[in-house]
């Protein structure tokens, strides 16, 4: 795994908002349970051969020892029929690109962005938190048509260290209500 901090990014300074790419509240609300947000950058060889509609061995993200919020990725090539089925290993979570309950492959282009392209990182639609020594599975599928070689998969990740330590519990956790959620609203002028 390779560790890089980039200036362009700012999540250290600005505690998560930044110009270049959107957090929702929920993914705010993940960042502010933390003092330090610091990007790793995890590239893993997918070793297609060559072979049509071939499945290689799944690829694991590497473990982390704090959590993180996967926020990006990226692939060095580009297969319109290349597919990938994304799987939590801990917690156990199916990816899903619709609501169906029967796990799916994804064509690539629809969670990766491409080292060639004008955007090459393509941010995810939410990040998704994983516990400290959590990962992911890949288990992608080459094109039936135009097979690739060799490959590489790249997550753009936040290690969240420093986890705050209040009422609500240390850092965040799995099911921790969206404070949003939670507050109490205030009466306006209408309800009187």
């Amino acid at each position: 795994m390779h560790q890089h901090l980039f200036s362009l990014f700012c999540i250290i300074a600005k505690k998560g908002r930044c110009n270049i790419y959107y957090f929702n509240r929920y993914t705010l609300a993940i960042l502010d349970r933390y003092l330090v947000h610091t990007e790793l950058i995890d590239s893993l060889p997918i070793a297609f051969t060559g072979t049509v509609n071939e499945k290689p061995a799944p690829v694991f993200t590497t473990e982390v020892n704090a959590d993180t919020l996967i926020w990006a990725g990226n692939v060095n090539f580009s297969n319109a029929n290349a597919l990938v089925r994304i799987k939590s290993i801990s917690p156990q979570y199916e990816w899903m690109s619709n609501n169906d309950p029967v796990p799916q492959d994804t064509p690539l282009g629809a969670v990766f962005g491409v080292s060639t392209q004008a955007l090459p990182v393509l941010p995810l639609v939410m990040p998704f938190f994983l516990k400290a020594n959590g990962r992911l599975q890949l288990q992608f599928t080459n094109s039936p048509s135009a097979a690739t070689t060799g490959g590489v998969v790249t997550w753009r990740l936040l290690k969240l260290t420093m986890p705050i330590t209040d009422n609500k519990g240390t850092g965040w956790d799995y099911g921790m209500p969206w404070p949003w959620l939670t507050l109490t609203p205030t009466p306006g002028p209408l309800a009187q």
